[in-house]
């Protein structure tokens, strides 16, 4: 029965080289322990904003020598499919997963990889507890209040078949994202979904279902906030979750001070169930680092860098023939047309020496395309305006010396623009504390804001939340 096993051990093998481990060793107590796999590559940054990198880890081991070079001629493989010879950098041979050399990054997860680094996978968990309470000074509503589980993510990443072949995949299952009203789930669960193919540095493709490079606000991670939410300016005018691709260079040239982005999208949101009509949604962002890149998409400097460092960013983008009243997001206009929507933004954000300091403008026009939709009675619903306006924030904080502690403030604005429009004035004035136990992977905040209607500061309502976030 040994010499059996021993037999279909040798005959299963794959071809060996002077790395392999003897058979008959592998069958015997004292075998050697094989040679030390390298440890998987860790993206540098999750792919918002910035595409992430990997770095191999060379091979140090000296029983390990590299394999000599296969020949040319097809050969069975250990699966019983014929040997195809190597491609640059993509290839279909079978991998082996080197489970004992798996990783554990706080806030990155769990991290496993091929012995070859071909494939890769990485698991993260992100959740958070939010606590709002609302008080209105007018005594239009009685107070309100709500403790909530905010988010629940599980994140998968990694790269497949070589290492410029990168996937990125988000589930999103906490009430809120799933839209969850009257015991009915009105969203499905994944968030984002797309591949990258990075091989050339100044044309890498995404395709799938993502955030468009549009507004900085927005791009930020959502755990990555200066505040406990994003500005009331970014609610209204960004344009969030879409199915299409783009092309992007994360550092144009190599000049270390540049980026691009240009894409085009369906322009029906992340929920589109049906066919639509032939109108899509066009943008384009740059962004220039005039001292050179940094973490400029990731809230507060944690680092506390001792140089300066600053971003400029700006971007625009079409939507033709928007089913929503706000692009992607928002309601359908009562009487069933659409809008042709001019969007643009622009940006700014500086960071020194725990100091963070961001800054954006945004502005929408469309014209209204009527739509054929009636009342009960039969009469034509009247055509819609537009929610023509513009929005602005300004937000800091500053991580105090030798503490964790960060205060930080935020006031924004939205304004509606031009003769009928149907968007509102509104804005906000609030500020904040935030401790980081470990980073953004571990950190409470809590904020106070005012938030008001028609420019009337009195008519508005006072906010305070609370929320604790885990990434690991």
């Amino acid at each position: 029965m040994l010499a059996a096993a021993l037999a279909f051990a040798v005959l299963a093998a794959p071809p060996s080289d002077a790395a392999a481990i003897d058979a008959a060793a592998l069958a015997r107590d004292d075998a050697p322990d094989p040679p030390p796999e390298p440890a998987p590559a860790e993206p540098e940054t999750l792919p918002q904003g910035q595409a992430a990198r990997t770095i191999p880890t060379p091979r140090t081991d000296a029983r390990a020598p590299e394999p000599a070079a296969r020949p040319a001629a097809a050969k069975p493989s250990p699966a019983g499919e014929p040997w195809l010879p190597p491609r640059r950098g993509l290839s279909l041979q079978p991998s082996t997963l080197a489970v004992g050399r798996a990783t554990f990054t706080p806030g990155k997860g769990l991290g496993l990889a091929s012995k070859d680094g071909r494939f890769a996978l990485n698991l993260s968990l992100r959740t958070g507890f939010q606590y709002t309470a609302k008080h209105f000074n007018d005594g239009s509503a009685p107070f309100q209040h709500a403790f909530e589980l905010r988010r629940l993510r599980v994140v998968f990443w990694g790269n497949v078949f070589g290492e410029h072949a990168k996937y990125f995949f988000q589930l999103a299952l906490a009430p809120r994202e799933l839209q969850l009203r009257d015991g009915t789930l009105h969203s499905h669960p994944a968030w984002d979904v797309y591949m990258s193919f990075d091989r050339l540095r100044d044309l890498t493709l995404r395709v799938g279902m993502y955030r468009p490079q549009y507004s900085r606000e927005r791009l930020i991670q959502d755990i990555n906030p200066l505040l406990v939410d994003r500005s009331l300016a970014n609610a209204e005018f960004n344009l969030d979750r879409d199915i299409g691709f783009d092309l992007r260079s994360e550092d144009f040239l190599g000049l270390g001070r540049l980026r691009y982005y240009a894409g085009v999208f369906m322009g029906e949101g992340r929920n589109a169930e049906r066919f639509s009509d032939s109108g899509l949604l066009y943008t384009g962002r740059i962004d220039i680092l005039p001292l050179g890149l940094f973490d400029d998409y990731d809230s507060a400097d944690l680092a506390r860098g001792k140089r300066f460092r600053m971003s400029l960013g700006a971007a625009y983008a079409y939507m033709d023939r928007a089913h929503n009243d706000k692009g992607v997001l928002g309601d359908r206009p009562a009487d069933g047309g659409t809008t042709d929507m001019h969007n643009a933004t622009a940006d700014a954000v500086i960071k020194f020496r725990g100091l963070y300091v961001e800054g954006g403008y945004l502005w929408r026009r469309g014209k209204r395309r009527p739509g054929s939709a009636v009342n009960d009675a039969g009469v034509p619903i009247p055509t819609a305006a537009a929610r023509n306006g513009e929005g602005w924030f300004a937000q800091l904080g500053f991580l105090l010396p030798r503490t964790y502690l960060e205060p930080t403030f935020r006031v924004s604005q939205v304004l509606g623009l031009g003769p009928g429009t149907a968007l509102g004035d509104g804005g906000e004035l609030g500020g904040g504390l935030n401790y980081y136990f470990a980073g953004h992977n571990l950190k409470l905040q809590g904020d106070y804001f005012r938030i008001w209607t028609d420019r009337a500061v009195a008519r508005g309502f006072d906010q305070v939340r609370l929320q604790l976030q885990v990434a690991f």
